[in-house]
């Protein structure tokens, strides 16, 4: 067995705990030993280097016994719910409390009678076999102690494991969404300006030229974007401009855009691609159905500490509910699950519609200038 691996504290930093603790124990018999004997002066002393001995020895040999105590914590943990590991770390428990105590008995009682510090007598093995009986209760006192603080120990590691786990695989969620969404916007959106680059090409080639142009523009952004989650507010509105200039012109300006943009909000990070399929919601949804002419405003403004982003059409608007909507939107549901993702429940999506009243979508997100 590795025992620096299992070891969960250095050796010497193990060795220093347990003689402050034996000095810690000793000052607590010494207190005593006062209260009760004030008047020997001579057993005073003798108790106090006795005691020492007795619990530097105990303690040192625990802090010796530590990695291997702590592997049997990993290996056989008590609160399993396997009786048969539950036995085993029963037995370990009883079969180190015997060994540490027979084993610090034997290494205190030889320096001590040869040093006669306390008459042990001739036998030593006689005088260790007869301390078991009162001194083993305590080992496994103070076996169930260390197995306690050990077992905590582990499981906090635990917990900041799968923590650290739990974060990298939102943020791989996260990125397969992103990613998702990319490719999503592509054919459905190629497919579109496409044919309404081929209309233009016979009535107004300087508009179609416009439009490769913006399309350019705008798969340039996609594609050759950074693998960032998070953007600058400017950065994808310039995104969301170029996209609806595109549909604009699809439809022959019978689509007005408004756009209401705090300046101050300009340099809050966003979720990169977050208006995106909020924008074609209200296109696709809100007025392409429509023969008459449409209206989208698209406004970001700070709200404290936060920042609001709004989407909002005045089209046919919905009769169903925030619920029903979120789970049968693929556009919507991606962009609710990215914000969880991002930011727990920092941030917020509110819908508001009524049938014939048009369809808002709000977004607040915590105010933040870097990325994640």
């Amino acid at each position: 067995m590795n025992w620096k691996k299992y070891a969960p504290i250095p050796y010497w930093m193990g060795i220093l705990i347990a003689l402050g603790f034996a000095a810690l124990f000793t000052l607590k018999s010494y207190v005593t030993f006062v209260h009760y004997y004030a008047e020997m002066e001579q057993k005073e002393t003798f108790q106090l280097w006795r005691i020492l001995s007795i619990h530097t020895v105990n303690f040192v040999t625990w802090a010796l016994l530590l990695p291997l105590l702590n592997y049997w914590v990993e290996r056989y943990p008590i609160q399993s719910p396997s009786w048969r590991v539950k036995g085993i770390a029963l037995l370990l428990c009883l079969g180190t409390s015997f060994f540490h105590e027979f084993f610090s008995s034997f290494m205190y009682a030889i320096p001590a009678k040869m040093m006669g510090l306390y008459p042990i007598g001739e036998d030593i093995m006689e005088y260790i076999i007869r301390g078991l009986r009162v001194a083993v209760p305590n080992r496994i006192l103070e076996y169930g102690v260390i197995y306690a603080i050990l077992t905590g120990v582990q499981m906090q590691k635990k917990f900041r494991s799968k923590e650290l786990e739990l974060a990298q695989v939102e943020s791989q969620l996260s990125n397969a969404r992103l990613s998702a969404l990319r490719l999503q916007l592509q054919p459905h959106f190629l497919f579109n300006t496409l044919n309404t680059i081929s209309s233009l090409m016979e009535i107004n080639v300087n508009s179609a030229q416009k439009v490769v142009s913006r399309l350019g523009g705008l798969l340039r952004y996609v594609l050759d974007r950074e693998e960032r989650n998070c953007i600058p507010l400017r950065e994808e509105l310039e995104f969301v401009r170029n996209y609806l200039d595109i549909e604009q012109t699809r439809f022959h300006d019978r689509l007005t855009i408004n756009y209401e943009i705090d300046p101050a909000a300009s340099d809050i990070w966003v979720p990169h691609l977050i208006l995106q399929p909020l924008v074609e919601n209200a296109i696709k949804h809100g007025f392409s159905r429509r023969s008459g002419d449409g209206r989208i405003d698209v406004i970001a403004r700070l709200a404290g500490e936060n920042v609001e982003l709004l989407i909002r059409d005045d089209g046919e608007g919905s009769d169903q509910s925030e619920t029903e909507l979120l789970q049968g939107g693929i556009g919507l549901s991606n962009v609710k699950k990215r914000l969880e993702l991002l930011y727990g429940g920092e941030a917020d999506l509110k819908i508001e519609t009524h049938p014939g009243k048009g369809f808002s979508v709000s977004i607040v997100i915590p105010m933040q200038k870097t990325d994640r």
